[in-house]
């Protein structure tokens, strides 16, 4: 059985995805950032009407904060090295598996509201690839 590999999407759709995760996911990746971009976000959070003041972070915190966002900045690597279309797709379902997991922390845990911020950015980057490999007459 051979994969489909989706060569008909564009270079271009797989790096703009990428490039655009790594304006949160370098951040991240840094520890002594990773608090300043928390702490960003909850100051939008604090513009709608939400708490504004982060949490206090302990170290194993920021440890998996980070981690996340050197595994994330290593897929952005990847895609900006190999822009193949099955990066999107593989891209595409995850951003629909990661929105949804941060559905769940706003709904099911109470999280801050600020982050339906980045479900509206990981649904767009999906509908954007996947509409890209699956659209008609275009599939492999």
């Amino acid at each position: 059985m051979t994969t489909p590999r989706f060569d008909h999407i564009p270079a271009k759709t797989v790096r703009f995805w990428a490039w655009l995760d790594s304006a949160v996911t370098w951040s991240l990746a840094l520890p002594p950032m990773a608090p300043k971009f928390i702490g960003f976000v909850y100051w939008l959070n604090g513009l709608l009407g939400a708490t504004a003041t982060a949490p206090v972070f302990e170290p194993i915190h920021i440890l998996f904060v980070s981690l996340t966002g050197s595994l994330v900045s290593v897929w952005v690597i990847a895609r900006l090295l190999n822009p193949v279309g099955v990066m999107a797709v593989i891209d595409g379902w995850g951003r629909l598996w990661v929105g949804a997991t941060i559905v769940w922390i706003i709904l099911g845990m109470g999280g801050p509201p600020v982050l339906w911020m980045f479900v509206f950015t990981e649904w767009i980057g999906a509908a954007a690839q996947l509409r890209a490999a699956y659209r008609p007459g275009k599939r492999p």
